[in-house]
């Protein structure tokens, strides 16, 4: 969850959501699976709440309960002058709230980076867990990406992944955002030159681009591509949406038992409850009455 702010500036209000994000990253990259934001906020907005609602420890162990979380992370953080400080708690989700590691970082407001990289590295040695560094990135690349992913603006989105691949060419996650965006603003000719691009390239994120491709090959009507990419998608990480769009493949070839499996598969995610919903109802009415 991300950490509350407890002092400093509204200014500085982002660097919550921010750093919940940085570490997600991080501890993915560093091999530490995590609930991707995105999933949050799709929840938050399922549920009707606020971008960034305040949870008391108890309803944020049971919405870590609902996603299947084994562990809870969460904490404040304060800004004073140019440094930030943050406390994290790791809490336990099985049986009774149980707290396993608390700890504490301060870094320049500048370094967001290194911050992320040294709690995670923090919460990967309380867990047991082996540390695998992630890849090296450019801290000012990173905090535009991050600033990218938490921006609820497509137009600042998209000036922010430039900026961030224009800063540094080879990072491949913010290149994937950037064709999301341009997806949903409808340049699909330079997505799909970006997808395609990164199709054979790894990256933490690889799962997703796979999958945006395979929607664009679906709406092409390239089916077999289509069901190739999404089986990829899933092979490099399990998703909810990775599932929903193996579902619609299968409703497209009107095999409507294997697309509701696929759905009750997307269901134990958590998230995107009600598009599911609205796919399964599409399917049923399409069924021929017995």
């Amino acid at each position: 969850m991300p950490p509350q702010q407890t002092l400093g500036p509204p200014s500085s209000l982002w660097i919550g959501t921010g750093l919940a994000v940085a570490l997600g990253e991080t501890l993915t990259q560093g091999g530490v699976p995590t609930v991707p934001f995105e999933d949050l906020r799709s929840y938050y907005e399922q549920a009707g709440l606020v971008a960034a609602p305040s949870f008391t420890l108890a309803s944020q162990l049971g919405l870590a309960k609902q996603f299947g979380v084994g562990v809870l992370v969460g904490g404040t953080y304060e800004v004073a002058g140019e440094s930030v400080s943050v406390n994290l708690k790791a809490y336990s989700t099985a049986g009774d709230l149980r707290q396993l590691a608390s700890f504490r970082e301060t870094q320049s407001l500048q370094e967001l980076l290194p911050l992320a990289r040294k709690l995670s590295e923090d919460l990967a040695k309380a867990l047991g867990r082996t540390w695998v560094p992630p890849a090296v990135v450019s801290p000012q690349a990173f905090e535009s990406y991050i600033r990218g992913r938490i921006s609820t603006d497509p137009t600042l989105q998209e000036v922010y992944f430039r900026k961030a691949i224009e800063i540094q060419k080879d990072y491949y996650d913010a290149s994937c955002y950037l064709a999301l965006v341009l997806k949903s603003a409808g340049q699909l000719s330079e997505c799909t030159a970006l997808l395609v691009e990164l199709e054979k390239k790894t990256f933490s994120k690889a799962y997703l681009g796979l999958l945006t491709l395979a929607d664009i090959r679906m709406e092409q009507g390239r089916l077999p591509e289509a069901r190739r990419l999404f089986l990829a998608s899933l092979k490099a990480s399990e998703s909810a949406e990775g599932h929903m769009g193996l579902a619609q493949w299968y409703a497209r070839q009107n095999k409507t038992k294997e697309a509701l499996t696929e759905l009750l598969v997307a269901e134990r995610f958590g998230t995107h409850q009600a598009d599911i919903d609205a796919l399964r109802r599409q399917l049923q009415e399409a069924q021929p009455p017995k």
